[in-house]
């Protein structure tokens, strides 16, 4: 990364950079997860229909995008780490590692915004014990 960046920042402050915002990132994936988790959890699964949960095609390429994202960079960063001769150095590796983790995170957020919407459609519909509200 000196070539790149090397009259801004030095590799050793940037390598600690980008260290915290993976830490960051992994923080934000664990909050995620549970929330996906217990969003889950908490879905009337009965009500659902499959078809409204992958119809959202905006959504569905999105994901995908992420995904590719994920596991393009992945695939290098394991990719670079078995060159010996042309490896980069490690601050490379994690700007690797660091796109890697926000694909990851960006579809972890994705189907956590899908799940709040569902759940916000059918929440209205049935009480806390999975019977239907009478109409009003």
């Amino acid at each position: 990364m000196d070539r790149l960046l090397g009259s801004i920042i030095d590799d050793y402050t940037l390598f600690k950079f980008i260290q915290a915002l993976i830490i960051i990132l992994s923080l934000f994936t664990v909050y995620l997860g549970i929330q996906i988790a217990l969003t889950w959890k908490f879905l009337q699964k009965e009500a659902l229909n499959a078809d409204e949960i992958i119809s959202q095609k905006g959504s569905f390429i999105r994901s995908s995008i992420f995904i590719i994202v994920t596991g393009f960079f992945m695939l290098s960063h394991e990719l670079f780490e078995g060159l010996d001769d042309f490896a980069p150095d490690s601050t490379t590796y994690e700007l690797f590692e660091l796109i890697a983790f926000s694909g990851l995170v960006l579809f972890l957020f994705e189907w956590y915004k899908i799940l709040t919407q569902l759940k916000k459609k059918y929440h209205g519909e049935f009480n806390h014990f999975g019977i239907n509200k009478p109409p009003i």
